[in-house]
């Protein structure tokens, strides 16, 4: 990448890389002379297939090794469950003293010993773009990626807008096929669609869906506690204010066994209530009836969502195109199966389904959202096949990666996580300065 296209990118990764300096303090030793000068020594970047994202991945992380006086060394695995060969590079970063390894793991605990080895033989560890198991997280040095469960939801938004444009109506909408890959960065991506789209399809609907708040649960155990035995257990306080896992489940559970109780109570009050109905006033006698609605009517709701998530239909998970394609012709038939959507949560199962219903002849018929930005994704986008994709900013991933391992080499801090956000590219914007610039980091 040229001087000029290194400097667009680089304006990008800014405004990502600010706020994190900012808490983190401090931006390490600014490089100076040509690339490799430096003696920096080595960064493993390990990525999880061969695809075009993993390809713009590396594009970054070059770009980053070459600017800042470090040699990479580059593997590529043959799938996105393929741990076996990064196990095998993490090996050799370390019997090559690597100063860091920057990582999409293509397995969340199969990885632990290795990386754990790494870790502890004194190499950085930042993952990108990919889940890893908890219990690593204290370990590395960061985690760099795109939020999936957001990824999800600007897939459901858009799904919506391009369903609606074609003349769709939510509140009669059919089914929504899902095509998932088997990575676990499909479960998030799947829920955060899922969990948008109920929610619009039941606001289209008429159906009051409840907000979500997770810290509900926690609260209504910890009231259900005081109530139970006057004040909030111990812990409690805690748990709120300094993260005490341990206690806040404590709290938790006792809340839920306090709760349970209050619930029999009211149980038996309510019977005793039936009992003396003839005692009641006209007042309470209406009151109850306004109550005895309000749970109907909410008892309707549920089972309206209910019936809205049974719309929702999964494939095997899939992941090479030929079984994205088989699965989305089995869910399909001939005619489209009354189905109204498909989302496909990567470059893999996007390509299949959008071959699958062009095949079939489908194409305009059914609305197609997917992820990723591969040249036959955009391809399709403009043969009007599919609808459009979710961009991740895999340059951006790589550049900010070595960025991130570069700086806990040299001893200063990151954030812990850094979110690089994601974007919507269909036929309306793909042409934009800004698409075309996250579409080909070495050619625009």
């Amino acid at each position: 990448m040229n001087k000029k296209k290194r400097s667009a990118f680089k304006s990008v990764a800014a405004g990502l890389l600010a706020a994190a300096m900012l808490v983190t303090g401090g931006c390490g030793q600014k490089q100076t002379g040509p690339p490799g000068s430096q003696g920096g020594g080595t960064i493993a970047v390990i990525t999880k297939q061969q695809l075009s994202f993993w390809d713009d991945v590396k594009k970054g992380a070059q770009d980053a090794c070459d600017e800042f006086g470090y040699d990479m060394v580059y593997t590529v695995a043959d799938g996105d469950n393929d741990y076996v060969s990064q196990i095998a590079a993490i090996n050799d970063a370390i019997n090559k003293k690597a100063k860091a390894i920057v990582i999409a793991p293509n397995s969340e605990k199969d990885l632990n010993e290795a990386l754990t080895k790494a870790i502890d033989s004194g190499i950085k560890v930042v993952v990108i773009n990919s889940e890893i198991d908890p219990s690593m997280y204290s370990m590395l040095a960061s985690r760099i990626g795109s939020s999936e469960s957001d990824g999800g939801t600007v897939a459901a938004k858009n799904a919506v807008a391009a369903y609606k444009n074609k003349g769709g109506d939510l509140a009669s909408i059919g089914k929504i096929g899902i095509v998932g890959h088997t990575a676990g960065t499909a479960e998030n991506r799947i829920k955060g669609f899922t969990d948008r789209l109920t929610r619009n399809i039941a606001n289209a609907k008429g159906i009051e869906v409840p907000e979500e708040n997770p810290y509900a649960a926690l609260a209504a155990a910890a009231q259900g506690a005081a109530g139970a035995q006057g004040d909030p257990p111990a812990g409690v306080d805690g748990a709120a204010q300094g993260g005490d896992a341990a206690a806040a489940a404590q709290a938790a559970a006792q809340g839920a066994q306090a709760a349970q109780g209050n619930a029999q109570a009211g149980d038996n009050a309510a019977q005793a209530a039936e009992v003396n109905e003839e005692n009641l006033t006209e007042l309470e006698k209406a009151e109850r009836v306004v109550a005895q609605h309000e749970a109907e009517v909410k008892a309707d709701g549920v089972r309206q969502l209910a019936q809205i998530k049974k719309s929702f239909v999964q494939t095997e998970r899939c992941a090479r195109v030929e079984e994205a394609k088989e699965e989305t012709k089995k869910l399909l038939g001939t005619d489209g199966n009354g189905f109204s959507i498909l989302f496909a949560t990567n470059t893999n199962t996007t390509l299949g389904v959008c071959a699958a219903v062009e095949e079939l002849g489908l194409s305009g018929k059914i609305t197609i959202v997917g992820y990723n930005s591969d040249e036959e994704e955009l391809a399709y986008i403009r043969r009007g096949v599919l609808d459009g994709v979710i961009l991740q900013n895999p340059y951006i991933i790589g550049y900010v990666g070595v960025r991130y391992a570069k700086q806990h080499v040299q001893g200063g801090g990151t954030a812990p996580q850094l979110d690089t956000g994601v974007t919507f590219v269909n036929a309306g914007n793909m042409n934009d300065d800004y698409i075309q610039l996250l579409l080909y980091p070495d050619k625009y």
